[in-house]
């Protein structure tokens, strides 16, 4: 299955994996944003949960600065995301629902 996004949110550093590359590539059509960091794009957090839909579109592209997980024991030992956003659409691996309007 091949996914259509509209833009690509990207810290710089992520550039430098392999992953990161492949995706600059296959995406190189995309408008491309620099962002500093993957948990703070401010125009999502100001964003309605009625925009998330159209938020979704966007690939995001960072590194992970912590492994932090949150306890979470009506479903398993942790749950990463949470689902408590208001989101209609509930996604349990949703990146929006777990970074904005936590």
């Amino acid at each position: 299955m091949d996914i259509s996004f509209d833009a690509v949110y990207f810290e710089p550093s992520a550039l430098s994996y392999p992953l990161g590359q492949e995706l600059k590539e296959k995406y190189v059509n995309l408008p491309w944003y620099e962002i500093q960091n993957h948990n703070h794009i401010q125009q999502f957090r100001n964003a309605s949960n009625s925009e998330f839909p159209r938020l979704k579109r966007n690939l995001i592209i960072g590194t992970r600065k912590t492994h932090k997980y949150i306890e979470n024991h009506k479903v398993s030992d942790v749950l990463v995301p949470y689902t408590y956003s208001g989101c209609s659409a509930m996604c349990l691996y949703c990146y929006l629902v777990c970074n904005y309007h936590k």
